[in-house]
Protein backbone atom coordinates (compact mmCIF):
# COMPACT_ATOMS: atom_id res chain seq x y z
CA UNK A 1 0.00 0.00 0.00
CA UNK A 2 1.41 3.37 -1.30
CA UNK A 3 2.53 6.09 1.63
CA UNK A 4 -0.72 8.09 0.39
CA UNK A 5 -3.37 5.27 1.10
CA UNK A 6 -1.80 4.53 4.51
CA UNK A 7 -2.35 7.59 5.76
CA UNK A 8 -6.15 7.89 4.47
CA UNK A 9 -6.78 4.60 6.20
CA UNK A 10 -5.44 6.11 9.56
CA UNK A 11 -6.85 9.36 9.34
CA UNK A 12 -10.82 7.72 8.68
CA UNK A 13 -9.46 5.10 11.96
CA UNK A 14 -8.98 8.37 13.65
CA UNK A 15 -12.25 9.81 13.13
CA UNK A 16 -14.44 6.51 13.62
CA UNK A 17 -12.82 6.42 16.95
CA UNK A 18 -12.90 9.83 17.89
CA UNK A 19 -16.67 9.89 17.02
CA UNK A 20 -17.00 6.61 19.49
CA UNK A 21 -15.37 8.66 22.09
CA UNK A 22 -17.72 11.33 21.45
CA UNK A 23 -21.03 9.28 21.57
CA UNK A 24 -19.88 7.35 24.84
CA UNK A 25 -19.10 11.11 26.77
CA UNK A 26 -22.19 12.63 25.28
CA UNK A 27 -24.16 9.30 26.96
CA UNK A 28 -22.25 9.75 30.28
CA UNK A 29 -23.37 13.66 30.38
CA UNK A 30 -25.40 14.49 33.03
CA UNK A 31 -28.85 16.07 32.05
CA UNK A 32 -29.04 19.50 32.44
CA UNK A 33 -31.78 21.78 33.61
CA UNK A 34 -31.97 22.98 30.30
CA UNK A 35 -33.03 19.42 28.49
CA UNK A 36 -35.04 18.61 31.67
CA UNK A 37 -38.79 19.01 31.59
CA UNK A 38 -40.55 19.16 34.53
CA UNK A 39 -43.95 17.81 34.36
CA UNK A 40 -47.51 18.48 36.23
CA UNK A 41 -49.05 15.23 37.58
CA UNK A 42 -52.41 15.59 38.74
CA UNK A 43 -54.24 14.19 41.30
CA UNK A 44 -57.79 12.46 40.98
CA UNK A 45 -60.25 11.81 43.69
CA UNK A 46 -58.85 9.08 46.07
CA UNK A 47 -61.52 7.27 45.31
CA UNK A 48 -61.01 6.88 41.50
CA UNK A 49 -57.86 4.70 42.49
CA UNK A 50 -58.30 1.40 42.07
CA UNK A 51 -55.72 0.56 44.52
CA UNK A 52 -56.82 1.93 48.16
CA UNK A 53 -57.62 1.00 51.15
CA UNK A 54 -59.17 2.86 54.58
CA UNK A 55 -58.61 2.59 58.15
CA UNK A 56 -61.12 4.90 60.14
CA UNK A 57 -61.82 7.71 57.50
CA UNK A 58 -58.36 7.89 56.47
CA UNK A 59 -58.03 6.37 52.99
CA UNK A 60 -54.34 5.59 51.26
CA UNK A 61 -54.78 5.17 47.55
CA UNK A 62 -51.13 3.85 45.61
CA UNK A 63 -50.98 4.27 41.47
CA UNK A 64 -47.95 2.60 40.70
CA UNK A 65 -45.65 3.55 37.87
CA UNK A 66 -44.57 0.42 36.80
CA UNK A 67 -43.09 0.78 33.40
CA UNK A 68 -41.06 3.50 31.76
CA UNK A 69 -43.87 4.93 29.47
CA UNK A 70 -45.94 6.02 32.61
CA UNK A 71 -43.03 7.09 34.58
CA UNK A 72 -42.20 9.53 31.96
CA UNK A 73 -45.73 11.15 32.27
CA UNK A 74 -44.31 12.00 35.74
CA UNK A 75 -40.63 12.53 35.66
CA UNK A 76 -38.67 13.28 31.93
CA UNK A 77 -36.30 9.92 32.09
CA UNK A 78 -36.67 7.87 29.20
CA UNK A 79 -35.62 4.77 31.28
CA UNK A 80 -36.87 5.24 34.64
CA UNK A 81 -38.06 2.12 35.60
CA UNK A 82 -35.12 0.39 33.21
CA UNK A 83 -32.65 1.52 35.55
CA UNK A 84 -34.00 -0.58 38.25
CA UNK A 85 -36.54 2.67 39.95
CA UNK A 86 -39.98 1.88 39.94
CA UNK A 87 -42.12 5.14 41.48
CA UNK A 88 -45.17 5.09 43.40
CA UNK A 89 -47.84 8.15 43.69
CA UNK A 90 -49.21 7.53 47.17
CA UNK A 91 -52.35 9.61 48.03
CA UNK A 92 -54.02 10.20 51.48
CA UNK A 93 -57.15 11.50 52.15
CA UNK A 94 -58.28 12.28 55.78
CA UNK A 95 -62.10 12.79 56.18
CA UNK A 96 -61.47 12.96 59.50
CA UNK A 97 -62.20 16.01 61.92
CA UNK A 98 -58.29 15.24 63.83
CA UNK A 99 -54.76 16.21 62.80
CA UNK A 100 -52.50 13.21 61.30
CA UNK A 101 -48.74 13.00 60.96
CA UNK A 102 -47.42 10.94 58.41
CA UNK A 103 -43.47 9.49 59.02
CA UNK A 104 -42.30 7.88 55.53
CA UNK A 105 -39.30 5.86 57.17
CA UNK A 106 -41.45 2.72 57.65
CA UNK A 107 -43.08 2.46 54.33
CA UNK A 108 -41.88 -0.75 52.77
CA UNK A 109 -43.17 -2.82 49.56
CA UNK A 110 -43.90 -6.00 50.35
CA UNK A 111 -43.46 -8.84 47.49
CA UNK A 112 -45.29 -11.81 46.73
CA UNK A 113 -42.31 -13.69 48.73
CA UNK A 114 -42.56 -11.86 51.64
CA UNK A 115 -39.48 -9.81 50.17
CA UNK A 116 -39.32 -6.16 52.00
CA UNK A 117 -38.24 -3.28 49.85
CA UNK A 118 -37.42 -0.11 51.20
CA UNK A 119 -38.08 3.42 49.57
CA UNK A 120 -34.67 4.91 47.92
CA UNK A 121 -34.67 8.97 48.41
CA UNK A 122 -35.38 10.91 45.24
CA UNK A 123 -31.59 12.70 45.87
CA UNK A 124 -30.53 9.32 45.63
CA UNK A 125 -32.78 8.47 42.59
CA UNK A 126 -31.30 11.45 40.54
CA UNK A 127 -28.01 10.93 41.42
CA UNK A 128 -27.90 7.51 39.92
CA UNK A 129 -30.16 7.56 36.75
CA UNK A 130 -29.67 11.09 36.04
CA UNK A 131 -25.67 12.65 37.31
CA UNK A 132 -26.95 15.88 38.04
CA UNK A 133 -26.98 17.77 41.56
CA UNK A 134 -27.87 21.08 40.13
CA UNK A 135 -31.03 22.59 42.52
CA UNK A 136 -31.02 25.38 39.96
CA UNK A 137 -35.41 25.76 39.10
CA UNK A 138 -36.57 23.15 36.78
CA UNK A 139 -33.58 20.83 37.46
CA UNK A 140 -34.71 17.16 38.06
CA UNK A 141 -33.12 16.57 41.25
CA UNK A 142 -35.37 19.78 42.04
CA UNK A 143 -38.37 18.38 40.48
CA UNK A 144 -37.91 15.02 41.88
CA UNK A 145 -37.72 15.76 45.63
CA UNK A 146 -40.19 18.37 45.22
CA UNK A 147 -42.75 15.88 44.36
CA UNK A 148 -41.17 12.85 46.68
CA UNK A 149 -43.65 12.10 49.42
CA UNK A 150 -41.77 13.06 52.70
CA UNK A 151 -42.90 13.46 56.98
CA UNK A 152 -46.03 15.50 56.83
CA UNK A 153 -48.79 16.84 59.14
CA UNK A 154 -52.39 15.88 57.41
CA UNK A 155 -55.15 18.43 58.41
CA UNK A 156 -58.68 17.16 58.81
CA UNK A 157 -60.59 17.54 55.82
CA UNK A 158 -57.50 17.50 53.41
CA UNK A 159 -55.57 15.74 50.62
CA UNK A 160 -51.81 14.91 50.85
CA UNK A 161 -49.39 13.08 48.14
CA UNK A 162 -46.39 11.99 47.02
CA UNK A 163 -43.70 9.85 45.22
CA UNK A 164 -41.68 7.18 47.02
CA UNK A 165 -39.56 5.60 45.34
CA UNK A 166 -38.32 1.39 44.82
CA UNK A 167 -35.16 0.28 43.82
CA UNK A 168 -34.62 -3.72 42.09
CA UNK A 169 -31.62 -5.08 40.23
CA UNK A 170 -33.70 -6.85 38.18
CA UNK A 171 -35.75 -4.22 36.42
CA UNK A 172 -36.74 -6.92 33.69
CA UNK A 173 -39.43 -7.92 36.44
CA UNK A 174 -42.68 -5.82 37.43
CA UNK A 175 -41.76 -5.26 41.09
CA UNK A 176 -44.95 -3.83 41.52
CA UNK A 177 -47.13 -6.99 40.56
CA UNK A 178 -48.52 -9.35 43.02
CA UNK A 179 -46.78 -6.49 45.85
CA UNK A 180 -48.75 -4.23 48.15
CA UNK A 181 -47.42 -0.98 49.89
CA UNK A 182 -47.45 -1.73 53.78
CA UNK A 183 -47.39 1.59 55.76
CA UNK A 184 -47.10 0.52 59.40
CA UNK A 185 -49.18 3.47 61.00
CA UNK A 186 -50.55 7.26 60.53
CA UNK A 187 -50.54 8.87 63.71
CA UNK A 188 -53.87 10.56 65.26
CA UNK A 189 -52.15 13.24 67.01
CA UNK A 190 -55.64 14.23 68.38
CA UNK A 191 -56.38 11.12 69.58
CA UNK A 192 -52.87 10.57 70.22
CA UNK A 193 -53.16 6.99 69.14
CA UNK A 194 -52.16 5.11 65.67
CA UNK A 195 -53.83 4.00 62.81
CA UNK A 196 -53.22 1.54 61.17
CA UNK A 197 -51.45 -0.79 59.53
CA UNK A 198 -52.48 0.38 56.07
CA UNK A 199 -52.20 -2.37 53.52
CA UNK A 200 -52.83 -1.64 50.01
CA UNK A 201 -52.69 -4.35 47.28
CA UNK A 202 -51.29 -2.69 43.65
CA UNK A 203 -52.71 -5.57 41.14
CA UNK A 204 -55.81 -3.68 41.11
CA UNK A 205 -54.26 -0.95 39.64
CA UNK A 206 -51.95 -2.63 37.11
CA UNK A 207 -52.85 -3.60 33.32
CA UNK A 208 -52.82 -7.45 33.03
CA UNK A 209 -49.95 -7.36 30.74
CA UNK A 210 -47.74 -5.97 33.61
CA UNK A 211 -49.00 -8.56 36.00
CA UNK A 212 -47.87 -10.86 34.08
CA UNK A 213 -44.30 -9.62 34.42
CA UNK A 214 -43.94 -10.36 38.01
Amino acid sequence: MCREGYDIMNAMKTRHLSFAVFLLAARAMPLSSGDYQAKTVAVQPVESYPARVTVEQVTVAVDPYANDGKSRTAFDVKDLNSKGYFPAHVIIKNASGNHLALRTRNIVLVSPKGQEYYTTPATLVVQDVVGSTSTKSGSPLLDFTSKELTNLSIEPGTVVNGFVFFYTPEPKKNLFAGSKLHIPSIRDETAQKDLGPFDVSLDPALPAAEIRKK
